[in-house]
This record gives C-alpha cells, sequence and structure tokens, in this order.
C-alpha cells in the first residue's frame, strides 16, 4: 500500500467551516480544562480527546456529503447522516484505543 498525501479537498471547504471547527474546538478544549481542574486530568482528559474533534467533524461531513448530492441534483439528506455515522462509529475506538 502506498501511503499519500492528498491536498486536493481542502480547497473545497469555506472558510467558515474552519472558523466553527476552530471556535467549537476551543469552546470544548477550554471547557474540558474547566472539567480537569475540578475533576482531575483523567476526566478531564476524556473530554478533550473525544468532544474537541467528534461534534464538529461529524457537522462538517454531513454537510459536504449533503452538498455533493445536491450538486448532482439529488437529495442528500441521508447520504449526510450515513456519512457522519460511519465517522461517528470509528470514534469509540479512537477513544479507547
Amino acid at each position: 500500500m502506498r501511503i499519500r498525501f492528498d491536498t486536493s479537498e481542502v480547497g473545497e471547504s469555506r472558510w467558515y467551516e474552519y472558523f466553527v471547527r476552530f471556535v467549537f474546538g476551543g469552546a470544548v478544549t477550554a471547557l474540558a480544562g474547566v472539567i480537569a481542574k475540578h475533576w482531575g486530568p483523567e476526566i478531564g482528559g476524556l473530554f478533550l480527546a473525544f468532544p474537541a474533534i467528534f461534534p464538529a467533524t461529524a457537522t462538517l461531513i454531513q454537510k459536504n456529503e449533503e452538498k455533493k448530492k445536491e450538486q448532482l441534483g439529488q437529495e442528500g439528506v441521508n447520504r449526510g447522516r450515513e456519512a457522519a455515522g460511519l465517522d461517528a462509529a470509528g470514534a469509540p475506538s479512537v477513544i479507547s484505543g
């Protein structure tokens, strides 16, 4: 298997999508810091690892998949939900692994 680095999809995202990721991730990271200060670093680390990335990513995956289908003249809501769900299925293994 050949590993490659493909940056072609970076240009497909809008500036506000990156902004949403940054703001939401920063807010959740700050919340994880408050949790860690109150309940300790082990609990805070759980909140930092998962929620800082997952919700924003799932939302953007859903939106991008819907947009792709709509450009083809098809309804994209179900495809967007399926794509976000597939991404979510792998999230627990990342946390526990």
